[in-house]
């Protein structure tokens, strides 16, 4: 593969999709050679328009056959949710993949989703790789952190942030912004949604030597003290503005793995919401052993008002491409690929 770039597709060009594409266009391992869109008011469009850049002789289409006749070694797969048969059928073409997708291995989709996709990338010779800012590259970091411990009993992650720079109607509706504050609706809801996180403090709790045998969620809500429009949401008074979620992986009722979700829309704006969090806006790690390990971790640009918000859940999956090509077939996660790193520009 180092005689040649490294030839991508991108699967969407939503907020990380167009992000993807600046990044592989931006790296000379790889070469944009296809995008895939869904939306109708997108076919034909040139990536790098749609991507913010110059032309770059590379056309949407919404043509799966089209896509896989560009003969890719990866493909960039970031819809809003994954379709699995989908997904089987790229990967049984022979076509690696790289997902932020709502999907770590498949194991807690409904439909034997996990033996499916290890059976079509055994059957292609194919790798699957789910990532993303979190799940999968928080709890990488987190879980390396853990190399200075004799021994961890217990792993437990926050991300703890206002999301109002995330303008992704779909997601926010979908975990009940805007809507009642019924958690028993939003926990609904949350499990449907997201089982990559109940994959995830399972992918945790073997990174430890612990096989999990129960993945519980609680889920808190705030709501919105007035009215407040965000432009891509309108949330009103008493309407829930804050979701806190904890997905907890047990092994005989004790805890081993856990991942919290505390998050607000418009609280760094000002709006208030009843109950107030104090927000960390980054990610929290603690680690229960031998010794105990406290990180935090956040990210600072050096220009908010430029910032591409997509950057840090599309980059782990766009770094990740060279490794991914070069694993072994089967499906993976981040924790079973070398160290993946940024480029010096």
């Amino acid at each position: 593969m180092s005689e040649r770039p490294i030839r991508v597709v991108q699967w969407t060009s939503g907020i990380v999709g167009t992000s993807a594409v600046r990044a592989v266009l931006d790296d000379p391992r790889l070469e944009l050679v296809g995008l895939y869109t869904h939306s109708a008011d997108k076919r034909g469009l040139d990536a790098g328009t749609l991507a913010g850049r110059d032309p770059v002789g590379v056309a949407a289409t919404d043509d799966v056959d089209a896509v896989l006749s560009t003969r890719p070694d990866c493909i960039v797969y970031m819809p809003h949710w994954p379709d699995i048969g989908e997904l089987e059928r790229i990967l049984g073409s022979g076509v690696n993949v790289v997902t932020t997708a709502r999907l770590v291995n498949g194991e807690y989709y409904p439909d034997d989703a996990g033996s499916r996709l290890a059976a079509a990338a055994r059957a292609g010779g194919a790798t699957l790789v789910g990532t993303g800012m979190n799940p999968m590259h928080v709890p990488t970091v987190a879980l390396a952190a853990t190399a200075m411990c004799r021994h961890v009993s217990r792993i437990s992650i926050t991300e703890s942030m206002d999301c109002f720079g995330y303008g992704n109607t779909a997601t926010w509706t979908g975990y009940g912004f805007g809507g009642p504050p019924d958690s028993a609706d939003i926990k609904a809801k949350l499990l449907a949604a997201e089982p990559d996180y109940a994959e995830t403090v399972s992918a945790m709790a073997r990174a430890i030597g612990k096989e999990i045998d129960d993945v519980g969620l609680t889920v808190e809500c705030a709501v919105a003290l007035a009215d407040r429009d965000l432009g891509f949401i309108r949330i009103a008074e008493g309407t829930v503005a804050g979701v806190d979620a904890t997905w907890t992986g047990s092994r005989a009722g004790a805890p081993v793995a856990e991942l919290r979700t505390t998050w607000t829309l418009g609280s760094v704006l000002g709006h208030r919401q009843d109950p107030e969090w104090r927000l960390a806006f980054g990610y929290l790690v603690e680690i229960t052993g031998d010794p105990n390990v406290k990180l935090t971790m956040s990210f600072a640009p050096a220009d908010y008002e430029t910032f591409d918000i997509g950057t840090t859940t599309a980059m782990p999956a766009v770094n990740a491409i060279p490794a991914v090509v070069a694993a072994p077939a089967g499906v993976l996660t981040p924790l079973d690929l070398p160290l993946v790193t940024a480029r010096r520009r």
